[in-house]
């Protein structure tokens, strides 16, 4: 397999082992989150062990970027999903079914949302809040984006 760097300063840096993390581990349970915008008091979130033993971790996960902020051409921000179905014209991805990737300060990427990619960098497990409703369950701060050469179309990562 073929594997291109996409930026985030070349491809050169320290070695650190990145153990890589299915979307079938990642959405392997149910759910609920602890507060809603119509709650009055929340409630706290269970996570299975082996999620919450992710948080910190350096992991590598695969799938799809769909963009969520722009440094002009560039990608700053971006949900990467498991498959492009669960983009533009397919269902809500539940939320452990996505992970919201940023970049260090002045870091972007070039956007690529028909090929899918590898991401890694530090995981973050945990609900972020804002407002009284969870926006996120997964966060990762992202080391490096390579597209995934020679997959075919329609690929669904695991």
């Amino acid at each position: 397999m073929m594997v291109c760097c996409l930026v985030l300063g070349g491809c050169a840096g320290p070695q650190v082992n990145y153990r890589s993390v299915s979307w079938k581990e990642l959405a392997s349970f149910a759910y609920a989150p602890s507060v809603t915008p119509r709650s009055k008091q929340s409630k706290p979130v269970r996570l299975p062990a082996a999620i919450a033993h992710l948080d910190g971790a350096p992991l590598r996960l695969s799938g799809y970027m769909m963009p969520v902020e722009m440094d002009g051409e560039n990608v700053a921000t971006f949900v990467l999903v498991r498959n492009q179905a669960l983009c533009c014209f397919g269902r809500t991805p539940a939320m452990n079914e996505w992970v919201m990737v940023r970049f260090p300060p002045g870091r972007t990427v070039a956007m690529n949302m028909d090929q899918p990619i590898s991401v890694t960098g530090n995981f973050e497990v945990g609900e972020q809040i804002e407002e009284g409703s969870v926006i996120s369950l997964y966060r990762m701060l992202a080391s490096r984006v390579e597209i995934d050469e020679g997959k075919p179309a329609g690929w669904q990562a695991n």
